[in-house]
C-alpha cells in the first residue's frame, strides 16, 4: 500500500491505468470506493490517482493539527508533487466537490479540467445537518449512517429497494473503514463551514458538473438546482452533466457505465 509521509503522517494513494492523470476525489465516509464501479473504466482512458487526505480512509487517522481544508488540499499537492504529476484532471463529487474546487483556484496552473458536484458554499440548514449526522453516528453507528446517507445520495427508485438495502450495506462498510466516529463531527465541520463562491468565480481551468437527476441530492432537487445555477453565474459556460437514472452523489454507484461514459465524453472532449 504506498504511502508518503509527511512529518509522520503518512498519506495514502494508489495509481491504476494509464494515460492523461485523473485524481478521483469522493465524498466524506466513501471517499475512494465512491468510484469502484467506475474505475476500472475509468482506468482505460486515464492514469486514475486515488487518494485519502489525513484523518481519513488509508492514510493515518492520529494528527494532532486542525482539520481544514487547506490541510487537505495541502496533502493533495504533497501527492501529485510525489508523483511528478503537474496538471491532472480532477473529479471531485459530494463533500469531495470542496477540495476539488479549492485545489483547482489555488493551482490554477496544475489543473487541467475539474468535473464536480456543485458543492461549494454554505448551506441553511449545513450546521444542523452535521450535527444531527454525527449524533446518529454517535448513537447508533455506522449502519445508521450508510442508511441516511443512502437515503440521501441515492435515486428515489432505489431508495426503498433491496438494491437500495445492499448500497447502505456497502455504505455502512465503508464508513467503518474510512472514519471514526469520534472524529465525524470535527470532519463535517470543515466541509460545512466553508463558502468557496470566490474560488468558484477565479477558476481558470475549464470546469463542468455532473451530477445525478434523480434523489434528494439530485439536479431535479430545489436546493441542488439553486448550488448548479449559482455555480453558473460565478462561473459562465460550466455545463451541467446529468445521469438520468442515477442518484445526485450516488450517480457512479448506480449507472456506473452511463457515469463513465458521461465523464469521460467531457474530461477527452
Amino acid at each position: 500500500m504506498p504511502t508518503i509521509s509527511d512529518q509522520g503522517v503518512e498519506l495514502w494513494y494508489e495509481v491504476s491505468g494509464k494515460g492523461p492523470p485523473l485524481v478521483l476525489t469522493g465524498g466524506f465516509g466513501l471517499l475512494h470506493n465512491q468510484f469502484d464501479e467506475v474505475r476500472a473504466l475509468l482506468s482505460e482512458s486515464f492514469t486514475v490517482i486515488d487518494w485519502n487526505y489525513r484523518g481519513c480512509g488509508r492514510s493515518d487517522r492520529a494528527w494532532t493539527g486542525a482539520y481544514t481544508l487547506e490541510r487537505w488540499v495541502d496533502d493533495l499537492k504533497l501527492i501529485l508533487d510525489h508523483l511528478k504529476i503537474d496538471r491532472p484532471s480532477l473529479w471531485a463529487t459530494s463533500t469531495g466537490a470542496r477540495i476539488g474546487i479549492r485545489y483547482a483556484a489555488r493551482f490554477p496552473d496544475r489543473v487541467a479540467k475539474l468535473l464536480t458536484y456543485p458543492t461549494f458554499k454554505l448551506a441553511r440548514t449545513g450546521a444542523g445537518n452535521r450535527d444531527l449526522f454525527a449524533d446518529i453516528g454517535e448513537t447508533y453507528g455506522y449502519e445508521a449512517l450508510g442508511r441516511m446517507f443512502q437515503w440521501l445520495g441515492a435515486a428515489e427508485h432505489h431508495v426503498f429497494s433491496e438494491r437500495g438495502n445492499r448500497m447502505a450495506q456497502f455504505e455502512a462498510g465503508c464508513f467503518a473503514q474510512n472514519f471514526s466516529i469520534p472524529t465525524m463531527r470535527l470532519i463535517l465541520a470543515t466541509f460545512s463551514s466553508t463558502d468557496l463562491s470566490s474560488d468558484v468565480a477565479r477558476l481558470k481551468c475549464p470546469a463542468a458538473l455532473l451530477v445525478g437527476a434523480s434523489g434528494r441530492l439530485g439536479a431535479k432537487a430545489t436546493a441542488t438546482a439553486e448550488s448548479i445555477s449559482d455555480f453558473q453565474r460565478l462561473k459562465p459556460g460550466t455545463p451541467l452533466i446529468t445521469v438520468e437514472n442515477g442518484g445526485g452523489t450516488y450517480c457512479m454507484i448506480e449507472e456506473p457505465y452511463a457515469t463513465a461514459a458521461a465523464a469521460i465524453g467531457w474530461l477527452k472532449a
